[in-house]
């Protein structure tokens, strides 16, 4: 694992639960990752289309505008980020409907640890 490279990516972490938000900062930081968040889908999109991030992690189930249609949003303007779903995958119809809207993969609630570094060293 290329340490230096994944302590400088630009991640966006879209969360509306402050237990999960407080998870994922943790966890990222053990990275060296200084993580930016949203807490609703809008403000995630808003951040986004200003930002440049190397990776997004989105909450599938978020107020405002969800997940998979932020990501829609994304996709429809080119842009190619990797986006990554974050919700309990005990619902295989929307871990297909994640797909089809554009996610690249999948973190399954709970997190575990050792999954989100794999994605991240994936997508670094």
């Amino acid at each position: 694992m290329d340490t230096d490279k994944i302590s400088r990516l630009k991640v966006l972490v879209a969360e509306d639960s402050v237990p999960m938000r407080l998870v994922m900062k943790t966890y990222l930081g053990k990275l060296g990752i200084t993580a930016q968040f949203a807490t609703d889908g809008r403000e995630a999109l808003q951040k986004i289309m200003e930002g440049q991030f190397d990776l997004v992690f989105m909450d599938v189930h978020m107020p405002e505008m969800d997940g998979t249609e932020v990501v829609a949003k994304i996709r429809e303007t080119g842009r190619s980020i990797p986006v990554i779903a974050m919700t309990t995958g005990d619902n295989e119809a929307v871990l297909k409907k994640c797909i089809e809207y554009g996610y690249n993969n999948f973190l399954l609630k709970p997190i575990m640890k050792n999954k989100l570094f794999q994605l991240v060293e994936e997508y670094s």
